[in-house]
C-alpha cells in the first residue's frame, strides 16, 4: 500500500429497513422487510433479523412470510431514503470534510486526510458513526484503508454497525485474501464463475496472479491489471467530485435486485426524483430547458429519451408530467431495475423572463419591467452588475447559503 491518502467508505447497515426505522420506532428490533403488497414481489431491504435466520434481500415476499410469519412489511418510501441519505451526506459535509463521492443512495467515500493529521483513523471514524446514529438514527459501518477499494472491501468485514481498518499489506493479505473471489468488489457474478473455473478461487489467488497471464486477460481484456493491483493494495485513492459549475441537474435510482414493472410503483418513484431535481434546482435558482428520462432494462442497459420544453422550469410538477410523457414513449411495459431523470440546459431563473400570469396585473408587469430595465441599462454602461432588484439580491443570498452546502450530485469543494 502505497497511498497516503486515508479514505473511509460509510455503507449504512440495511438502509432502506433503517431509514423506515429511525420514522416509526415501533419497527425496530423486529423483523422487517421493504416491499410492496404483492406476495411475488421481492424484498429489497431486510433486517438483521431476518439476516440472521438466513433469509436475504431479493427473497419473495412470500418466502420470507414463510420462513419468518411475524414479519412486519412496509411499502418502499424513495422520498424518505433520498431525503435522510442526502442529509446524512450533507451533515459529513458540512461538520468533517466535502471531500465525498457518492456511490449510491446509501454509501460514500470520505478522504479524511486533510481532518485526521495526527489523529487515530478509528477513533474519527468511530465519532462520524456516532453522530450519524444519534443525529439520523441510522446505524452505518465504516471501512478504512489507503485506497477506495480496500475501503469498500474494509467496510463490508465492518458490518453491522463496525469499523474496520485495513491499515497494511499484512492486514488486506490476512482478512482480505482470503475471501471468496465473489467477494470482489467490482467483479459480478458471471465474471466470478469464470475465474473459479480459472482456478482463480479467492482474492488472494487473484493477487498473486501474473498481470501476463493469458487466461486471466480473456477475461478481464484491458482491466486485468487494475484488477489484481487493486487486490494488491494499489488501487486509487483519488475521489471523484462534482463541480460547481453545473450544466446539469440529475438523479437516478437503481435497484440492484428490486425489478419494477408495475406503472403506479415506476410513478412514485419518477415523482420523487422529479421533486428532488425540483428542489436542487430552485436552491440553486435554476431553471432547465432539457428534461431527460433513462431506464435501465434486467439487462443492465440504459436506455433514454428527451424532450425540449416549451418553457424552461423547475417546478416538480411540471418535470413530473413531461417525465410521465417521456417514460409512457420509452417503456415496453418490461420490468427495470432503474430509472434516472435530468434537468439540463440550465439558466438562471432572473436571466428568464416568465410570461404573464392570471395572477400578474398588466400594470404591475408594466412598472416591473420599467425597473429592470432602468436596472439594465445602468449595469450595461458601468460594466457590471452595481444595481439589483431587492428580490434578486433576496434569492441570491438564499442561493450562495444553499450552494455553500453539500447537494449529492453537485459538489463543490470547500477548503
Amino acid at each position: 500500500m502505497n497511498n497516503k491518502n486515508i479514505i473511509f467508505h460509510i455503507d449504512f447497515d440495511s438502509y432502506f429497513v433503517s431509514a423506515h426505522r429511525s420514522k416509526d420506532h415501533k419497527l425496530k428490533n423486529k423483523p422487517v422487510a421493504v416491499s410492496n403488497g404483492l406476495s411475488r414481489s421481492i424484498c429489497s431491504s431486510i433486517s438483521y433479523e431476518l439476516k440472521n435466520v438466513g433469509i436475504k434481500v431479493g427473497w419473495p415476499r412470500f418466502m420470507i412470510e414463510k420462513k419468518m410469519p411475524d414479519t412486519i412489511f412496509v411499502e418502499p418510501n424513495f422520498d424518505l431514503y433520498y431525503t435522510t441519505s442526502n442529509n446524512i451526506f450533507d451533515y459529513i459535509a458540512s461538520n468533517y470534510t466535502a471531500n465525498i463521492e457518492v456511490g449510491s443512495i446509501d454509501e460514500c467515500w470520505v478522504d479524511v486526510t486533510s481532518i485526521s493529521e495526527g489523529k487515530n483513523p478509528v477513533a474519527l471514524a468511530r465519532k462520524i458513526q456516532e453522530d450519524i446514529k444519534e443525529i439520523f438514527d441510522i446505524p452505518v459501518s465504516i471501512g478504512i484503508s489507503y485506497s477506495k477499494w480496500a475501503a469498500k472491501m474494509a467496510s463490508d468485514l465492518a458490518k453491522p454497525f463496525g469499523v474496520k481498518f485495513i491499515e497494511n499489506n499484512a492486514d488486506l493479505e490476512s482478512q482480505i485474501w482470503p475471501l471468496n473471489i465473489k467477494k470482489y468488489y467490482g467483479i459480478g457474478e458471471k465474471t466470478a464463475d469464470k475465474l473459479v473455473k480459472a482456478d482463480v478461487k479467492t482474492i488472494g489467488n487473484l493477487a498473486r496472479s501474473s498481470e501476463l497471464s493469458p487466461e486471466l486477460y480473456m477475461i478481464f481484456r484491458n482491466r486485468l491489471s487494475s484488477f489484481i493491483n487493486e487486490a494488491r493494495g494499489n488501487g486509487t485513492d483519488k475521489l471523484t467530485y462534482e463541480h460547481n459549475n453545473l450544466k446539469g441537474i440529475g438523479n437516478e435510482l437503481t435497484f440492484p435486485i428490486y425489478d419494477f414493472y408495475e406503472r403506479s410503483e415506476i410513478y412514485k418513484v419518477i415523482k420523487s426524483l422529479a421533486n428532488k431535481i425540483s428542489l436542487r434546482a430552485q436552491n440553486r435558482s435554476v431553471v432547465g430547458f432539457t428534461l431527460t428520462i433513462i431506464i435501465r432494462s434486467v439487462s443492465k442497459v440504459w436506455k433514454g429519451k428527451q424532450m425540449k420544453l416549451v418553457e424552461p422550469t423547475n417546478d416538480a410538477e411540471t418535470i413530473y408530467k413531461n417525465a410521465i410523457v417521456l417514460f409512457e414513449k420509452l417503456w415496453k411495459e418490461q420490468p427495470i431495475r432503474g430509472v434516472g431523470l435530468r434537468l439540463t440546459n440550465l439558466i438562471n431563473e432572473f436571466d428568464h423572463f416568465k410570461q404573464l400570469t392570471i395572477f400578474d396585473t398588466y400594470e404591475e408587469r408594466q412598472q416591473e419591467t420599467k425597473v429592470n430595465n432602468i436596472i439594465n441599462d445602468i449595469n450595461k454602461k458601468a460594466g457590471k452588475v452595481i444595481l439589483k432588484t431587492g428580490y434578486r439580491v433576496s434569492k441570491e443570498k438564499i442561493k450562495e447559503s444553499v450552494q455553500s452546502r453539500y447537494l449529492e450530485d453537485d459538489l463543490g469543494i470547500r477548503k
